[in-house]
């Protein structure tokens, strides 16, 4: 089903130099994103281009309206824009664009153009996108992104919006499953990409091992140390960022059995049911059995009635019942 797609990651002071090398394709290599084809990169295109490196230009916003920070305030918002890519897959260049443009304009509405610092879209990934960062200004000039962005109940509607406006320009759009009501977390796509690099490094430190024998012990050995080398840092660093995500699969883990026990509850009770109706059937079908006898004794009653003569039948009428059970 194709959606939508609107995410949101809230960035503090130390955390905006990186999200600017990656949306600004500012890095020499991107080894943490092994999707990116570089021959592809000059198609990226800006709708708001930044006037400088992402940090100063949130400071430069922040200083103009005359806010105030703290050491941990949320600098810069970044919003994620896309669609399933059956639909961008449908949409030529020109189209793609007016896509990004009209999902842009729902969040200048929202968060005001001028606090926009960067809307970027790359075209040098698998499915087209736009990373849209913003500084949260309030409409009374303060510095807040958990009043601009709202609880998990205004962030769903956020989601309904975005819905709506984009829906009314594509048709075929879906509303997703809200998550408050599904209970799913966003895991972040970088995991995958590193545990990806984790699992590349562990086949070449596995295959440099394997070469290592009595003759080349020396040399081969040194290899295989300078892989693993390469391969420790990220995996340790693989640990270090999935123990966020520990306790939601604890909690998957746990949703999975009891959706299981529910089936089996539900396959229970089912059953239980099903043998129910079985004897309701049943007992209809002797109930269904008995009536046709009736209505078979009916007709022969009503048979010798119609050939009684009448004034049989009018002294029939006159009788009362305990004059035949004499």
């Amino acid at each position: 089903m194709p959606y939508a797609i609107l995410r949101f990651q809230k960035a503090q002071s130390g955390g905006v130099a990186g999200r600017d090398r990656h949306n600004e394709r500012k890095k020499t290599e991107y080894k943490s994103n092994p999707n990116i084809d570089k021959a592809r990169s000059e198609q990226n295109y800006h709708l708001i281009e930044p006037s400088g490196k992402y940090k100063q230009c949130c400071m430069d916003r922040i200083q103009a309206v005359g806010a105030r920070t703290r050491s941990n305030s949320v600098i810069m918002v970044e919003a994620l824009i896309t669609t399933s890519p059956e639909i961008m897959e449908k949409l030529n260049s020109s189209e793609q664009r007016q896509f990004f443009e009209r999902a842009a304009a729902f969040l200048y509405e929202r968060v005001g153009k001028e606090n926009v610092i960067s809307a970027v879209v790359h075209m040098d990934e698998k499915t087209p996108h736009m990373h849209f960062c913003f500084v949260p200004i309030t409409k009374d000039g303060r510095l807040s992104a958990k009043e601009v962005l709202g609880n998990k109940t205004a962030m769903s509607k956020w989601q309904d919006d975005f819905y709506d406006r984009m829906h009314g320009f594509y048709p075929e759009l879906e509303r997703g499953i809200p998550a408050s009501i599904t209970g799913r977390k966003h895991i972040p796509p970088y995991l995958f990409r590193s545990a990806e690099n984790v699992s590349k490094s562990y086949d070449a430190v596995s295959k440099a091992l394997q070469n290592v024998n009595i003759f080349n012990a020396g040399k081969k050995r040194d290899e295989a140390l300078k892989e693993i080398g390469r391969y420790l840092p990220d995996y340790y660093k693989l640990v270090e960022q999935t123990k966020s995500i520990d306790g939601y699969v604890t909690e998957l883990e746990q949703k999975i059995a009891e959706q299981n026990r529910s089936v089996e509850n539900a396959n229970r009770y089912a059953g239980e049911q099903r043998s129910r109706v079985r004897a309701l059937n049943d007992t209809l079908a002797v109930y269904e059995m008995k009536i046709r006898q009736l209505q078979a004794e009916r007709d022969k009653a009503q048979k010798i009635a119609d050939a009684l003569p009448p004034e049989i039948k009018k002294q029939l009428k006159g009788a009362k019942r305990h004059d035949y059970e004499r």
